[in-house]
């Protein structure tokens, strides 16, 4: 119970009670205005906060920073906890306002409160995974600053503004350089601090950290640009030997201190999955029911591509025999070269067959563009538009191939750029970073990955409905990939609330009757073909980050239940389901909670 709706409970007596409820429900337009005001500032303080103890927080909305490196320090995050327990009570007290001014009260109070719960039970504090914990987002920072600017052709006034920047980045990474060793010495304490809490991670987690913490030591020595100033180079190489240190010291910290007390089993355990599963989804879930429905849905998932490959290959093909056919003939594949103009093509598709017809994206979005990044990841992602006017720049598909990928198969890559461009994350979370309407918390730092996840996995199905798969082969690789991600479910599920394995993953290849890295591996290899270098990326990414795989089809669920509540409403009134008005009132909700997502949906 919040602390107004205790306050309201104690009324003195029944008539002044029902007072009460009268002026709150009867309130003037200047009153819920008002409200709504308070709300925004609120919000927009909950930015400020967040992008005082994170430099990461502050570049993604433009607001101004407090810190050169993420602070995780017991004081650091004490003062945070203080912060937000403060801001929690101050939303609460807020008079309830209505439409999307009570949403945004909601959602603020739902996102402090995971907060306070996930600091306070020491998880902040002690998160050590392979791919997003407290380190990486530290080690993030100390990217190495572009090389110096082209010369050749450049004018002179451009080329002096160039270099200015390019010395300010340096001189910015010489600073992020030399706080490193307070940033670790601070991360280190809450480690330790969590530790006594009996929030640990498992052991395998805090050895690849401490890997990655001497890989982070031998590339902070790597050469200096000649063109630097010589001052700074000097105080570059002083702070570069200073942060190899610190990182080596990290490193050997975790070794000799966390580990001898890190669980050998994988997983955080049914409790602080529980906190983890909030975090990501906004919702509680039931680990048995959600692992007995997405068993059920990948049986019927890969009934439905045994079927295609019947349809296909004829009696006797399955799934696995189609997925050897389709990959046997390489001029059905792409060339890395020609992948940005042919996904170009099938998002510009999308885009003029979804936008108008189940949606209206907000004025000024614009089109996504499809790029190729760095190689090495082997993934794709959604970067949101950024910046305004003449500087501003699109939402981007960036696709990075895996090292030694020479094939793309169009195939298995259309469902995703449609779940990254249209009607996927480009349409839901571009529209929001576009928004006029939502604060800048709500554009960058108030997102659920839940929603957001399960919108695009949604997104693909429509796509699907709306003929934007046209053969058989781009409806399997839609299976597929629908396929992987209810494969982790079940294996975040397994792993991190620690569910029985069953008999028939006991069975596959080189599982056990423990969840562990070998169960795992069997698990989503039998589910899905990609190398094994990128299985081996998949298997330590799950161990690592608790409820992250969920994301995807949990949200999915929601959305799609939401759809079907609004269809049977429809129908009981005797009419049709508005499918672009349904999107659209989805979507202008913003990146929320699960149970505010449902409630708003139904």
């Amino acid at each position: 119970m919040h602390e107004v709706d205790a306050a309201a409970s104690t009324a003195p007596t029944a008539h002044t009670s029902a007072q009460a409820t009268a002026r709150s429900s009867v309130r003037s337009p200047s009153e819920t205005a008002a409200a709504g005001v308070v709300l925004r500032d609120l919000a927009d303080e909950y930015a400020m906060l967040l992008c005082a103890y994170d430099p990461e927080a502050a570049a993604r909305t433009g607001l101004p920073g407090g810190a050169i490196l993420p602070d995780y320090s017991p004081a650091g995050l004490a003062e945070r906890l203080s912060a937000e327990r403060s801001l929690r009570h101050r939303v609460a007290a807020v008079d309830r306002s209505t439409g999307s001014d009570e949403l945004l009260r909601r959602h603020l109070l739902e996102r402090l409160e995971t907060s306070i719960q996930f600091i306070s039970a020491g998880e902040e504090g002690g998160n050590l995974g392979f791919l997003s914990s407290p380190f990486q987002q530290i080690a993030r920072q100390l990217h190495r600053p572009p090389e110096a600017p082209d010369r050749a052709g450049s004018e002179e006034a451009d080329l002096a503004e160039a270099e200015a920047k390019w010395e300010v980045a340096w001189n910015l990474h010489r600073t992020r350089l030399e706080a490193l060793p307070a940033a670790l010495e601070g991360l280190a304490a809450s480690l330790a601090a969590s530790a006594e809490a009996g929030a640990i991670a498992p052991l395998s987690q805090v050895d690849v950290v401490a890997g990655q913490a001497r890989d982070l030591a031998s590339r902070r020595t790597r050469g200096l640009p000649e063109d630097l100033p010589a001052t700074l180079h000097v105080q570059l190489q002083e702070a570069d030997i200073t942060a190899r240190r610190a990182a080596l010291d990290f490193a050997s910290h975790l070794r000799t201190t966390l580990s001898p007390r890190a669980p050998q089993a994988e997983g955080v355990g049914r409790r602080r999955h529980a906190l983890w599963m909030r975090r990501v989804l906004g919702t509680r879930v039931d680990p048995e029911e959600t692992y007995a429905w997405a068993t059920e849905e990948l049986a019927r998932v890969i009934a439905e591509q045994d079927a295609i490959a019947v349809d296909i290959l004829g009696p006797g093909a399955n799934a696995h025999s189609l997925n050897r056919h389709l990959r046997a003939d390489p001029t059905q594949a792409l060339r890395p070269q020609d992948y940005t103009i042919w996904a170009q093509e099938v998002a510009d598709e999308a885009w003029d067959a979804v936008v108008g017809r189940v949606l209206d994206p907000p004025d000024g979005l614009g089109r996504p563009r499809v790029r190729l990044g760095e190689s090495g990841a082997g993934v794709v992602r959604y970067e949101e538009p950024r910046g305004t006017g003449g500087e501003r720049r699109p939402g981007v598909v960036l696709r990075s191939l895996a090292d030694g990928e020479r094939l793309v198969w169009p195939w298995m890559e259309r469902t995703t750029v449609l779940h990254e461009s249209v009607p996927g994350h480009h349409v839901h979370v571009g529209a929001h970073a576009t928004s006029t309407r939502l604060t800048a918390w709500q554009r960058y730092l108030g997102s659920v990955a839940g929603c957001d996840e399960g919108w695009g996995l949604y997104a693909e199905s429509l796509a699907d409905e709306l003929g934007l798969m046209p053969t058989p082969e781009d409806r399997f690789g839609r299976l597929a990939a629908r396929r992987w991600r209810l494969a982790r479910v079940l294996v975040d599920l397994g792993v991190h609330s620690r569910l029985p394995v069953p008999d028939d993953v006991a069975a596959l290849p080189g599982a056990s009757r423990e969840w562990n890295r070998a169960t795992v591996t069997a698990v989503l290899r039998h589910h899905t073909v990609i190398s094994e270098g990128r299985l081996r990326f998949e298997v330590s990414r799950h161990l690592g980050w608790p409820a992250q795989p969920l994301t995807y089809a949990v949200g999915e669920r929601v959305w799609q239940a939401g759809r079907r509540s609004a269809q049977e409403q429809a129908r009981a009134e005797g009419g049709r389901l508005d499918l672009r008005a349904f999107h659209n009132r989805g979507i202008d909700l913003g990146s929320v909670g699960l149970d505010l997502l449902a409630n708003a949906l139904h």
